[in-house]
């Protein structure tokens, strides 16, 4: 796999989950009232500098207004951070590598602000690491074009990823999450029981799979199914809405949760491809 290919492949998943966060945060929600409304977190700082008692801040519609005029406006900054993720080159202006650091970060804290709307399960910030990290790889291998640590990094990316999903999965430490069980029962024609047995054998799997991307002989065995494995849960959110009813209105309120979860297969297909060029490249030397 060439420069260009890679970077393409880095480009394009960065705008999947740019675009697919800020259509979230345009048409619909993000957890920020988590934060802003944790009346022990906030309730010191609001009595101090805003000389406020914490019933009237958080019964005050001019927050509510404050926080969805927040949402919206982290939104466009996705949107603009979708287009220069697209464009952005070597060659760019500061300005669009500002923008796109700035989005990174706010991805970051994206994650934090799911973290702790989730009670602090460390887990679930780490199941991001793709979702925030591939900006960040994106940024990095513009400037340093160093091939092989792009590819371990992001190997730890989709390692995490899967080890996170897999502990949610066979419920080590928290519990099962029930809406993987809905999607489960809403995809499949199977009982709650089996359902739960489904993802307890997937989540073996994903810990599986975690440890093979590191061993050389069966790592692109690995690799075809973290990408096969992260294309089919990214488009059973979907899938699993249309169970409700086929219309616009229900493709529309699952679309995002799909677009911004495409990179789950298109990085680990973007480590195969790798793979399988250098691998190619070093039988044709023996050849010769």
């Amino acid at each position: 796999m060439n420069r260009i290919t890679l970077l393409n492949f880095l480009k394009i998943s960065s705008f999947f989950i740019f675009f697919g966060r800020a259509y979230q945060h345009l048409f619909w929600d993000a957890p920020y009232r988590s934060l802003f409304w944790d009346q022990q977190l906030l309730e010191p700082i609001v009595n101090f500098f805003f000389n406020t008692s914490w019933h009237e801040y958080a019964t005050n519609l001019n927050t509510d207004h404050a926080i969805q005029f927040l949402t919206r406006s982290i939104g466009v900054l996705y949107t603009f951070c979708a287009i220069i993720s697209l464009t952005i080159n070597k060659h760019s202006k500061k300005w669009e590598y500002i923008v796109l650091k700035i989005g990174a970060v706010s991805m970051i804290l994206l994650a934090l602000i799911i973290t702790k709307e989730k009670f602090y399960h460390l887990i679930m910030f780490f199941e991001h690491t793709i979702q925030f990290g591939v900006p960040i790889v994106l940024l990095y291998y513009l400037k340093n074009e160093n091939t092989a640590l792009l590819i371990f990094n992001v190997k730890i990316f989709i390692a995490l990823a899967f080890i996170c999903h897999g502990m949610y999965a066979v419920a080590i430490f928290y519990p099962l999450p029930g809406n993987f069980v809905t999607m489960t029962l809403n995809i499949l024609p199977v009982t709650e029981t089996t359902a739960k047995n489904l993802l307890f054998i997937a989540g073996i799997l994903d810990f599986i799979i975690a440890i093979t991307l590191f061993v050389p002989k069966i790592s692109k065995i690995a690799l075809i199914y973290a990408s096969f494995w992260g294309f089919i849960t990214a488009f059973a959110r979907i899938v699993s809405g249309l169970s409700y009813d086929v219309s616009f209105s229900i493709l529309h309120q699952y679309m995002y949760l799909v677009i911004f979860r495409l990179p789950h297969g298109l990085i680990p297909l973007l480590v195969y491809m790798y793979i399988s060029k250098r691998n190619a490249g070093k039988s044709i030397t023996v050849i010769v």
